[in-house]
């Protein structure tokens, strides 16, 4: 009896104790996940990755070597020990989901890439994206040619074909391998001395309505302006001196960071990452 009377103690003593360890667990996971979602509804001007596949833990992991925040949202609760581990803010979910894009920070976020295998699902997440936040700069992965149009139409502001963008890749690889290796440090390497940043001009600027040549920004800033993009999307390579910046303007300059941000003081203006997308990247 005495034996018995251990032996269902003992497993007693076991059950509970398994019990109480499943329970803390599950506590302090609770616990972590409240305190990560206090900290996205902080972030401010952060990077929403939609989707968790190869193409986005890329996009993840450039925009983190950059030093930015970035939330991830993603329907696979398989990659939460790697989110955790990595220190990686995420919201398991639907990402076509409002309260999903709104547990992420949708309102507050500077940007967001779409990265899921489903153009159909894209095209409902950038138009959810749009609605909550009509500033917001859009990339949409698209794995279909003709879902570009509809992706645009839904509110993207650039559309990507990951096949396509290989393919250009490789080719410029071949013709042009010094000039990719270059483009490709600069883009890439966040410690490096020099970089390409795009500085738009605030509407309070002292560079508004002025030109190139009065504005003297390489001999003021030293910065080297290599193309602008007007506030209507076109691109300018070309950059004569009589050429006038206006509010909106974008312009796309390659220095050291101190140089960039003298820059941007006279723009007046944030420095966003750069969105122009370079025939290298992959």
């Amino acid at each position: 009896i005495v034996l018995i009377l251990l032996g269902v103690g003992g497993v007693a003593y076991t059950f509970s104790t398994l019990a109480d360890y499943i329970v803390a667990g599950e506590l302090n996971g609770f616990l972590r996940r409240q305190r990560m979602m206090r900290d996205i509804s902080k972030l401010r001007r952060h990077y929403i990755i939609c989707g968790y596949g190869r193409v986005g833990q890329q996009v993840t992991q450039g925009l983190r070597a950059n030093k930015y925040d970035v939330v991830v949202i993603d329907a696979v609760e398989d990659h939460v020990a790697e989110f955790e581990a990595q220190g990686i803010y995420y919201v398991i979910g639907d990402a076509a989901s409002d309260p999903v894009l709104q547990q992420a920070g949708i309102e507050h976020a500077s940007g967001l890439c779409t990265c899921l295998p489903s153009d159909a699902t894209n095209v409902f997440v950038v138009l959810s994206s749009r609605t909550f936040n009509p500033e917001l700069f859009i990339i949409s992965r698209s794995n279909l040619p003709e879902s570009e149009r509809k992706l645009r139409i839904a509110g993207a502001n650039q559309v990507i074909n990951p096949y396509t963008i290989t393919g250009h890749r490789m080719a410029a690889q071949l013709l042009h391998p010094s000039v990719v290796e270059f483009l490709d440090v600069i883009m890439r390497a966040g410690d490096l001395e020099l970089r390409i940043e795009e500085i738009k001009v605030g509407e309070k600027s002292t560079m508004n309505g002025r030109s190139l040549a009065d504005c003297n920004v390489r001999g003021d800033t030293g910065v080297n302006v290599l193309a602008i993009r007007r506030h209507n999307g076109q691109l300018y390579t070309h950059l004569p001196a009589a050429f006038v910046l206006n509010t909106g303007d974008t312009l796309i300059g390659l220095g050291t960071q101190p140089q960039l941000s003298l820059l941007a003081q006279r723009a007046a203006d944030e420095r966003h990452a750069l969105h122009v997308q370079a025939p290298h990247a992959a």
